[in-house]
């Protein structure tokens, strides 16, 4: 039996984890189409040292590529605080979903429309997936 093809978004949520031991998150696409980040857990130990802000430098650079909106909910299911998340969210251009539930737009209750990817190097390695390695994005500053 064949193996079902995986999206770009399994692909980016499998080299996050890869790069980040220990961060648990779903991506998937979505009707519009949306990058959707479902859910993102960072182990409490790993809190407050920018590894939530380099998961979504990535996952909000390989949607500008693409040229797709990313949409989530901030939620305190996992152990943050909602308006904690609220304002970290809102430093990556996402603001609140005013159309959330109409047709063709994202059930989620924020959203970021996307931007021009920022550098020729930038686009390169968001389009090359882990062609550098997402650990040595992490080591050399990429941001």
């Amino acid at each position: 039996m064949d193996q079902p093809a995986t999206s770009w978004a399994d692909d980016l949520a499998e080299e996050i984890r890869t790069g980040y031991p220990g961060v648990r998150l779903e991506l998937g696409l979505d009707r519009g189409p949306y990058l959707v980040l479902f859910w993102i857990v960072l182990p409490e130990s790993e809190r407050g040292k920018g590894i939530g802000t380099r998961v979504m430098e990535r996952i909000t650079a390989a949607a500008d590529l693409r040229g797709v909106p990313v949409a989530l909910s901030p939620s305190g299911n996992f152990g943050g605080d909602p308006d904690r998340l609220h304002a970290f969210y809102q430093r990556f251009g996402f603001i609140t979903n005013t159309s959330r539930g109409e047709l063709c737009s994202s059930r989620e209750s924020m959203i970021r429309a996307p931007r021009e990817p920022a550098t020729t190097d930038r686009a390169q390695s968001v389009n090359t997936g882990i062609g550098r390695g997402l650990g040595e994005q992490r080591d050399s500053g990429w941001r």
